[in-house]
């Protein structure tokens, strides 16, 4: 019987070769790819006008400071994936990583003194959330129902095509009568199987705050995930696990005025391990703070969360729709318009630009200054190469 780890890797593996030879077969008969990322579905929808700027397809630009939160996600991601493979500890590469991004960083970017600052802190932040993750993870891996058996699968790039009516590569022709057949990209962090042998898709988040539930059940992005998961796998999944590192260390209680002990306010935002070591640290008696460690030690940790959310075959069939229409609206020369919200202010890099735009000031100027060409496979957003007029 073959191991369904095996069986995973020989199924990827199969489709890797198809999709080379598919794309030959494409090239020579002059079909052009229209490749869909997470990040171009997400931004499509959320404004026109910002999809147009970063977008590969259209202007495909990006602000020439470095992107903090991105780099930070990366980071985290890199370092999780070495994890899971079996390569060491996570924050140590982590560290490594972090060094060489910053060297790149200070090479190609214009980094104010504060922007190094807040690297610097960064990188810190990283190296103690996966200390403190990988503690957290020797018992949650373990656990029946949010942990798994085995890894089937760490972190992988995929392309596959995104499907019509009868389950065939979709093609649309435009305007020019150029014929285009689309494509998902993106990337999976892990593939896992439970204890009772079903097969998960673990996406590793980081957030200031826990995630709700309620709110995952409705993110389609993973949704998506799992439909192309089952093209590339060849098994079927039961849903996903929302693996999310908050980005907060625990507090470190605060010794008293009288510096005979430490404050024990049951509200502290720690964990029972960093009140522990505080106790050890300064030299207190830990018999005597017996009652807010008992407190700690069954409180849910909150810095680490781990959410199973199903999805049945149905709601992974229409997401796979939904890509369709998505991947044709895109193509068909759409109308470019705003969707201005109280988001703009922190989730765009091109409020500025807009604002700009809407006064009829000199915004080609600001594009101009303050961004640059973003290159292919350098960010999450893939597209289509622009057909010259």
């Amino acid at each position: 019987m073959i191991d369904r780890a095996e069986l995973v890797k020989r199924n990827f593996k199969r489709h890797q070769e198809w999709m080379r030879d598919h794309l030959q077969k494409l090239e020579k008969e002059g079909v052009k790819v229209f490749k869909i990322s997470t990040t171009e579905r997400e931004e499509f929808k959320r404004c026109r006008r910002r999809w147009d700027f970063s977008s590969l397809s259209r202007k495909g630009l990006e602000p020439k400071k470095a992107s903090i939160p991105l780099w930070f996600g990366t980071g985290i991601h890199y370092g999780l994936e070495k994890y899971y493979s079996g390569q060491g500890h996570s924050y140590e590469h982590f560290a490594e990583w972090a060094d060489k991004q910053f060297a790149q960083f200070k090479e190609k970017l214009v980094l104010y003194p504060e922007q190094i600052k807040e690297l610097e802190d960064m990188k810190e932040l990283g190296v103690k959330m996966l200390e403190g993750y990988e503690t957290w993870a020797a018992v949650e891996d373990f656990h029946p129902e949010r942990g798994f058996k085995q890894v089937l699968h760490t972190e992988v790039e995929f392309q596959t095509p995104i499907l019509d009516e009868e389950d065939n590569p979709l093609r649309f022709t435009d305007a020019r009568g150029q014929v285009w057949e689309l494509h998902l990209v993106g990337r999976l962090d892990l593939v896992v199987e439970d204890f009772d042998g079903r097969i998960w898709l673990m996406d590793h988040k980081t957030s200031k705050d826990k995630l709700d539930p309620e709110i995952l059940i409705l993110n389609d992005q993973m949704t998506v995930y799992l439909w192309a998961a089952q093209q590339v796998f060849g098994v079927r999944f039961e849903g996903a696990l929302y693996n999310v590192l908050r980005k907060k260390l625990p507090t470190v209680p605060r010794v008293l005025a009288n510096g005979k002990g430490l404050s024990k306010d049951k509200s502290i935002d720690t964990t029972y391990e960093v009140y522990l070591q505080a106790i050890h640290d300064n030299g207190f008696n830990e018999e005597d703070y017996q009652d807010i460690l008992q407190h700690l030690q069954n409180k849910p940790n909150t810095f680490y969360q781990r959410e199973r959310i199903r999805r049945n075959q149905y709601e992974i069939a229409m997401a796979g729709y939904m890509l369709r229409l998505e991947g044709i609206d895109m193509l068909n020369d759409p109308f470019i318009y705003t969707n201005a919200t109280w988001d703009c202010r922190w989730d765009c890099d091109f409020v500025s630009v807009c604002k700009a735009m809407n006064r009829n000031d000199d915004w080609q100027w600001m594009l101009d200054t303050m961004f640059q060409k973003r290159q292919p496979g350098e960010g999450s957003v893939y597209a289509r190469e622009r057909t010259d007029e």
